[in-house]
């Protein structure tokens, strides 16, 4: 948890991970002690096709209901969709309490959202997700940009960006989260999160925050991004402001005191002459705009910290 300069509160946590219970290498038991330890408020044990119960507070850490639901297999012609599910109400409906190999995506995502749930895409780039099949679907209220556990050495394409610029450039945003996705425990873990900022830690106030859109993926650098009218009456200024908390230490060289070096301007242009900015005297970049134009059809703002860190923005549209 941290405080903004707006004296906003902002509560760390992940929202897909594995136990034993399907295959994580962990216990719900370890796993829930090993978050804790790394300074997370907030936690989901997201196993596949089990869904687990949300529970208040205990020793600083809110456990909220979850569940992954992945359909089609391995076909990727057909689409692979993994979905995870947070804050259902009523998980044990007749729908998915079957894996059919014929339930649809679409059919998933109706259900989490009669069982009062939402419904986030994981990982469309290691899934090798199309733009054409995810455009087919409905409801989605966010989507992995990075997934820890896709990454080497278990596999490849944790990121999603280009995934996620695809969808920009066609006028359809999701908010953008990052996740760990923890199978084995050795490295993937608590790595990639999401801050969202929220008046109280309870069920109650973390869904709203998510379903408002007010997160921030990160593996560690924190930002703000705000908008406002350009000069010329047709193009959108976007403000970045990048927090720097003294002393700030979490898991690892998660730092959130390390400098920002780099912010990189993803756009739906080819060409831009203001695609990136980089640090050129060691103090960091606290501060940077970038001119949207229509032509550009999107932005999405990724910052990069002195340590590899990356933060990732939600896109805008022009």
């Amino acid at each position: 948890m941290f405080t903004d300069k707006n004296g906003k509160t902002w509560y760390k946590g992940n929202l897909h991970t594995h136990t034993t219970v399907s295959d994580g290498k962990k216990t719900p038991e370890e796993v829930i002690a090993l978050y804790r330890e790394h300074g997370y408020d907030f936690l989901a044990l997201t196993d596949h096709w089990i869904p687990s119960e949300g529970k208040t507070a205990d020793n600083g850490l809110l456990l909220l209901p979850g569940c992954e639901y992945n359909v089609h297999g391995a076909d990727i012609l057909r689409g692979v969709f993994h979905i995870v599910a947070i804050g259902e109400k009523n998980s044990a409906t007749a729908l998915l309490d079957r894996k059919d190999p014929d339930l649809g995506a679409h059919e998933v995502i109706d259900a989490v959202h009669a069982c009062g749930g939402i419904a986030i895409l994981a990982h469309p780039a290691w899934s090798l997700d199309t733009c054409e099949q995810i455009l087919a679907l409905h409801g989605f209220d966010g989507v992995e940009i990075y997934n820890s556990v896709s990454g080497l050495p278990h596999n490849c394409r944790p990121y999603s960006g280009e995934v996620i610029d695809q969808l920009a450039a066609r006028g359809v945003v999701y908010p953008c989260m990052a996740a760990d996705d923890s199978h084995f425990y050795d490295g993937e873990d608590c790595l990639s999160y999401i801050y969202v900022q929220a008046d109280e830690l309870t069920e109650e106030a973390i869904m709203e925050a998510l379903r408002a859109g007010r997160i921030m993926a990160t593996q560690a650098p924190r930002f703000t991004v705000t908008v406002s009218p350009a000069d010329n009456g047709t193009d959108k200024t976007v403000h970045l402001s990048c927090d720097i908390v003294a002393g700030d230490t979490v898991a690892g060289d998660n730092r959130a005191d390390a400098p920002v070096e780099t912010v990189i301007f993803y756009t739906g242009s080819v060409w831009h002459p203001a695609r990136s900015l980089t640090a050129k005297d060691g103090s960091g970049i606290t501060e940077a705009e970038f001119n949207l134009r229509p032509q550009d059809r999107f932005v999405r703002i990724e910052i990069v910290d002195k340590n590899g860190k990356h933060g990732y923005a939600t896109p805008i549209l022009s």
